[in-house]
């Protein structure tokens, strides 16, 4: 390994470190935590929070969330179910299948785009932790000096 490879991130790392934020935005809107740093909000419509109490907020035949105590993004799990990250080879994406419910949420104050300070911060360390495994193996190579005059 060269030296200047060890801040160099592969498409392999990139795309499990999209694997690993997607799912902790997942996880986030599970425990009624947001993007933008809110967390355990409030419903805003009290007719939304009675239907979904009662299991009749989603679509006929499909099974919804019940849970009202705080919004969670989650009735029939297809918005979260389907938000996938990507390894890119200048760092990472994040797509959202259903763009318009996130964008309409959003608004609302129920942000699922971007990243948390909190997960930021762990991203951050996720990739400190990288470049000092890179460090460590760059440094056991052994390195071979040629001092002679004759090249």
């Amino acid at each position: 390994m060269k030296a200047q490879e060890v801040a160099v991130f592969t498409k392999g790392f990139m795309d499990r470190t999209a694997e690993i934020m997607s799912g902790r935005i997942v996880l986030d809107a599970d425990d009624g935590k947001f993007q933008n740093n809110k967390k355990k909000l409030k419903y805003k419509s009290a007719e939304y929070k009675l239907r979904k109490k009662a299991g009749k907020a989603g679509k006929k035949g499909v099974s919804t969330d019940t849970q009202t105590s705080f919004v969670n993004m989650r009735l029939t799990g297809d918005t979260l179910n389907r938000i996938v990250g990507v390894g890119t080879k200048n760092g990472f994406a994040i797509t959202y299948a259903n763009g318009e419910i996130v964008e309409g949420n959003a608004k609302r104050g129920y942000d699922l785009y971007g990243l948390s300070d909190k997960n930021m911060s762990f991203l951050a360390t996720h990739m400190e932790n990288e470049i000092q495994r890179k460090i460590l193996i760059y440094e056991a190579q052994d390195e071979i000096i040629d001092m002679s005059k004759n090249k």
